[in-house]
């Protein structure tokens, strides 16, 4: 079964350009949200994997981390964010964030090997 993976991000370019490197690899059990709100309504949803950006208007990474921790909600998290503030990536660590990836040129690298490394299918470029 394909897991179900939620895309959390204020940027709606940023969502579809994730969203079609992971359908291209298969992946295509996807649900995208524009904000922490609607990430936290939908968890009855099941997902088995997050990407969840850090600076959303609204709720942030950090605020849905500390949601997920307080009601004791185990999901992969990916955290994705333009900053390298190592307290930032430090805190949201503890809060439960799996892995820490920032938004740069290497993104698309970083997913490739974390799914290959943790989801039975295999992941192509696009």
């Amino acid at each position: 079964m394909k897991p179900l993976i939620f895309i959390v991000d204020d940027d709606v370019f940023f969502q579809k350009y994730i969203a079609s490197v992971l359908m291209v690899n298969n992946y295509d059990n996807i649900k995208s949200f524009n904000s922490g709100e609607l990430c936290i309504r939908n968890l009855n949803l099941s997902p088995d994997i997050i990407i969840l950006d850090h600076d959303m208007n609204g709720m942030s990474g950090t605020e849905v981390m500390k949601y997920l921790k307080a009601h004791n909600i185990k999901v992969p998290v990916i955290m994705v964010s333009g900053r390298e503030d190592k307290e930032l990536i430090a805190n949201v660590i503890s809060l439960g964030v799996h892995k820490y990836f920032k938004k740069d040129g290497m993104l698309v690298n970083k997913l490739k090997e974390y799914f290959s490394k943790n989801y039975s299918q295999t992941f192509s470029m696009i």
